[in-house]
């Protein structure tokens, strides 16, 4: 987990690492975002099940949305901040049921997308929005 090893007693954000936090979202996340790179898996990989992507929806701070990426794939419910989303996703890991946490996170024009399955992996992909 990033922020600690048990779930029960760990903060969503450590001290001293809540900006944003309670911010309106002032971007618009919604879109596709097309996965260009992880430092998690290769480029086959990423495109196993197709073109690898992440839609959001965004209604003011409320984002819904969808990925698929290598043999993942699932749905995703969360909240818009600042610059960033955070959220709940589930879904599938190779046929496997996959649930955990994500963020969502504008470096200039890239997102970072990344889920941190609950007693699983953490991986991480790098977006572009879709022109």
């Amino acid at each position: 987990f990033p922020y600690g090893d048990d779930p029960a007693n760990r903060s969503r954000y450590p001290a001293g690492d809540c900006e944003g936090v309670g911010e309106e979202a002032s971007v618009d996340f919604t879109g596709t975002w097309d996965v260009v790179s992880s430092p998690d898996f290769d480029d086959e990989y990423l495109r196993l099940g197709g073109a690898p992507y992440v839609t959001f929806r965004q209604n003011g701070d409320f984002v819904k949305g969808e990925y698929e990426i290598g043999v993942m794939c699932g749905t995703i419910n969360g909240g818009a901040h600042s610059d960033f989303i955070d959220f709940d996703f589930g879904g599938n890991d190779e046929m496997e049921e996959a649930f955990g946490e994500g963020q969502a996170t504008l470096e200039g024009e890239r997102l970072i997308f990344e889920l941190w399955q609950y007693h699983g992996d953490e991986w991480t992909f790098i977006c572009e929005r879709r022109r």
